[in-house]
């Protein structure tokens, strides 16, 4: 493996490395300051008083009017949805104010109590200003919308166990709304399949009637589908996005996309019109999201998002976070007149709250297309999805996250075997030839680039691969970090015990945090043990190559130390495994016969290797360069 190579590989982590720092240091952002709760009267269209004559003008809806005092928001109504053991997942809250879900609180979820900043319940939108399925007023660049702060009122003849409505008059409109608990069943291509993730799913119907005698106009309206920040400041908050599919293409934007560090000036807000199909939108963090999806004419071409500050439950800490709003289109309502009622206006959602569970998203997609991209996998995604398949598999056998990562390492190890077998194999060969390599340098000690040749040569005449040792290095970079997105957006991992000391796999192994002049380092075993492991490993590897990438591997613990060493533990999990695995494989290939190197051959005709082309150019170059030094030699001078 020749110098640049490894510097690509270096360089590669350094860059990562570098990119959750700049993420997790951007600067915090002021909220936008939301108008305070407005107490309505509310009265059953029914019993509206008379409408005056109607006029033909259109006139805009008018605004909500500012509140004269402020009142705290009551939870009216409660529907718990149940997987198909009928154990129960969520419990949806939904308050007066606005009509809306105040929170989403997930039930059963595992919970470290070792960790006061873990100890608590998980609880979706439980710290954003407005509830999800609030209508927006408003939306604009320049300004703050306003909400519909209308104290709802429940119609109990259409709630029930499994689903909640309400109503309230805002200004001159009556609006309703029904939430409904999805079925867990669904009819897909006429037969009925399971759906697990249908229990995190609500359908909302919103009914929008005029009650004037003027045509209403609304116009630049909203539906409020989240906000979100991280859940503690034990988890990253770098993974905060608002997410929408637009077009088919799943875009994702932090809440530091409102501040640019180079080109742009600062935004308060975005409302983004005219999109191209947008087929959903919400927000997410490290291991939960919100999707509000709207069926065809109630939303698909503007979006609303903002950056806000969120309070942390337990440390009281503050934390950057998102929140967004889909666009309704703009629509019209005719009068209200003596012979019929004002025109009504329905829109329709489906609406997302739970945690980003790799399997359960992909079921889904036929419901929300292509909703497993939260999941945030990225390019990897060809490798992620298999591997967190593979987990959730193992899991089920052992039902313990921590056993169920080791064997689906041993499983990616036998994998690479055949390869891992070719690479000792070709590194032995390389170690063998150093005697030779030795006299080479000695021979041409001012002459790298002629060293370099010879030994390519030699290379070629023993049938040896140079980049035959390095391989499997390669091709565990991508697997490696393939597990990493795995693991840093799995909620499964989510306070999920292993065993002895490592009880939440999300979280450093800490077993003692010591204090340095003001600063707290945390003692954490698994990456000391993998970074052993991994010296142990490489000191059972021949040594190939010059000094100077044997240094470079010599330095790879280190590296990987560093790497893992904040990170969660199923991190270093993962690395310790494989490097144990490795060294079993090197003292089973130990007792295994080697080839010997071939001996010098002659040289055949036929197709040349890559490695025997670029030699020849290597030498037409230098010869091309010798031959210009010496037409400058004999020049004669004027």
């Amino acid at each position: 493996m020749d110098k640049t190579a490894w510097f690509v590989v270096t360089l590669c982590v350094g860059l990562l490395g570098l990119n959750f720092w700049y993420q997790s240091e951007q600067q915090a952002s002021t909220p936008p300051t939301q108008p305070a709760a407005q107490v309505a009267t509310a009265t059953p269209a029914a019993t509206a008083p008379a409408p005056a004559t109607p006029t033909a003008a259109t006139t805009p809806i008018a605004q909500p009017a500012a509140p004269v005092a402020s009142r705290t928001p009551q939870i009216i109504a409660t529907l718990t949805s149940r997987d198909e053991a009928g154990k129960p997942v969520a419990r949806y809250n939904f308050q007066d104010l606005g009509g809306s879900l105040r929170s989403v609180d997930m039930i059963g979820k595992a919970i470290n109590s070792t960790r006061p900043e873990l100890a608590q319940d998980v609880s979706i939108n439980s710290n954003a200003a407005q509830g999800i399925g609030t209508l927006m007023f408003g939306l604009s660049n320049t300004q703050a919308p306003t909400y519909d702060q209308s104290a709802y009122q429940i119609i109990p003849e259409q709630t029930n166990d499994t689903q909640v409505a309400m109503w309230a008059r805002v200004g001159d409109l009556i609006v309703r709304k029904i939430y409904t608990l999805k079925p867990l069943k669904a009819n897909r291509d006429g037969e009925e399949v399971s759906v697990a993730g249908n229990a995190y799913v609500l359908n909302l119907k919103v009914d929008i009637q005029n009650t004037s005698s003027n045509t209403l106009a609304a116009n630049n309206w909203g539906l409020y589908a989240g906000g979100m920040s991280q859940i503690s400041k034990e988890e990253g908050n770098y993974y905060t996005y608002y997410v929408r599919l637009e077009d088919g293409s799943f875009e994702k934007e932090t809440p530091g996309s409102f501040r640019p560090l180079i080109f742009g000036s600062d935004k308060e807000r975005i409302y983004t019109t005219g999109c191209d199909n947008l087929a959903w939108g919400g927000t997410m963090n490290q291991y939960y999201s919100t999707v509000v999806q709207p069926t065809e004419g109630s939303g698909n071409n503007a979006f609303y998002a903002a950056p806000v500050k969120y309070t942390l439950p337990v440390s009281g800490e503050q934390a950057e976070g998102v929140e967004f709003g889909m666009g309704i289109p703009d629509f019209t309502l005719s009068p209200k007149t003596a012979d019929m009622q004002g025109g009504q206006k329905s829109l329709s959602y489906e609406i997302f709250t739970g945690p980003k569970l790799n399997l359960m998203l992909s079921d889904m997609t036929a419901d929300f297309r292509m909703i497993d991209r939260i999941m945030d996998y990225g390019w990897l995604y060809l490798i992620s999805y298999p591997m967190n398949w593979l987990i959730n598999v193992f899991y089920s056998w052992f039902g313990n996250w921590g056993w169920a990562i080791v064997a689906m390492t041993i499983v990616v190890r036998l994998l690479i075997w055949p390869l891992y077998l070719k690479s000792y194999r070709s590194m032995k060969a390389m170690s063998s030839l150093q005697p030779e390599m030795k006299k080479l340098k000695e021979k041409y000690p001012d002459d790298q680039q002629k060293v370099s040749m010879e030994m390519m040569k030699l290379y070629r005449d023993r049938g040896i691969s140079p980049m035959g040792g390095c391989l499997p290095m390669f091709l565990q970079i991508p697997i490696f970090f393939a597990f990493f997105y795995v693991l840093q957006t799995a909620a499964e991992f989510r306070g999920a015990p292993f065993m002895g000391w490592v009880t939440d796999l999300s979280q450093m192994d800490t077993v003692y945090t010591l204090s340095l002049m003001g600063w707290d380092l945390p003692i954490n075993i698994l990456p000391v043990v993998m970074a052993i492991s991994m010296i142990v490993q490489m000191a059972m590897t021949p040594q190939a190559g010059d000094p100077m990438q044997q240094r470079i591997m010599k330095f790879m613990p280190v590296v990987f130390f560093l790497f893992c060493y904040t990170y969660p533990s199923a991190l270093a999990l993962y690395w310790t495994t494989t490097n144990i695995i490795s060294i079993i494989q090197t003292i089973i290939i130990r007792r295994m016969p080697v080839p010997e190197p071939k001996a010098p051959t002659q040289k055949k005709k036929g197709k040349k290797g890559f490695f025997e082309r670029m030699m020849e150019a290597q030498q037409a170059a230098l010869a091309e360069q010798q031959r210009q030094a010496n037409m400058r030699n004999v020049t004669p001078k004027k």
